[in-house]
């Protein structure tokens, strides 16, 4: 092996020139709403694990830093409960959380100087929630249009509704229920408390004399009004698809 003397030489006589060196570390780019992010979150003195508290711990300190390096999309990658608490966390507006970073909230943004008075905010229920009082899993916005009086905003969680469609209702669907519409029709939609579990999204059909709640997808299960209690008609899918 060359000594350390040896090697200085052969530098100095550019023995070296020419051969491949190795390739420099990739500095990558940060994103301009990643930087904005955590510039907001030092100026409200806050750290990365209180922002995920302040989110309702939909948020983990983890996913908290993977934003501020860009690796996680604050409105591709988070479902809309994390980017509503991430939002709430910040102290941020929709509108405010725009002007800042450039991205858009989905279904909030509206261009500046359009009255916001067409949104209305509901609490999000999860049809895998059991027990009363059923407890929120964030706030969405929802067209006026679409809100009647005592409507419930429903995440749906899993796929015995799922049939492949696109207009079939399929797991971390939101769906509006009013419940004021408890009188079952045949082959509407109904959100019902299931006895003893939690809410589930489920079909009516006439059998004989009586009632049966069905899935539309072969594989789910098939409940009876005496498992069941209807909570209201399932009218409105969150991405403005009627349910038929």
């Amino acid at each position: 092996m060359p000594s350390l003397s040896a090697l200085t030489k052969l530098t100095a006589w550019g023995y070296f020139e020419g051969m491949p060196r190795k390739a420099s570390a990739r500095v990558l780019e940060l994103p301009k709403w990643a930087m904005v992010i955590r510039t907001r979150r030092e100026q409200l003195k806050l750290s990365q694990e209180q922002v995920a508290g302040d989110s309702g711990d939909v948020l983990n300190q983890t996913t908290v830093s993977r934003i501020e390096r860009g690796l996680v999309h604050p409105t591709e990658d988070l479902s809309a409960s994390e980017l509503d608490g991430l939002l709430r966390a910040l102290r941020w507006t929709p509108e405010e959380f725009y002007e800042a970073t450039g991205l858009e909230v989905p279904l909030v943004y509206r261009p500046s100087g359009e009255p916001r008075e067409d949104v209305v905010w509901l609490p999000v229920v999860a049809t895998s929630t059991a027990g009363r009082p059923w407890p929120q899993e964030g706030i969405l916005p929802v067209p006026r249009e679409f809100v009647r009086p005592g409507s419930i905003l429903v995440r749906v969680d899993g796929d015995s509704m799922d049939t492949g469609d696109d207009r079939s209702i399929k797991d971390g669907d939101y769906v509006l229920v009013d419940p004021n519409l408890t009188d079952l029709r045949d082959g509407r939609v109904y959100l019902v408390e299931i006895v003893g579990d939690g809410l589930a999204v489920k079909r009516a059909k006439k059998a004989g004399k009586g009632w049966v709640f069905i899935s539309d997808n072969p594989a789910g299960p098939v409940l009876t009004p005496s498992e069941a209690r209807v909570v209201g008609q399932v009218y409105r899918k969150i991405s403005i698809q009627e349910v038929k």
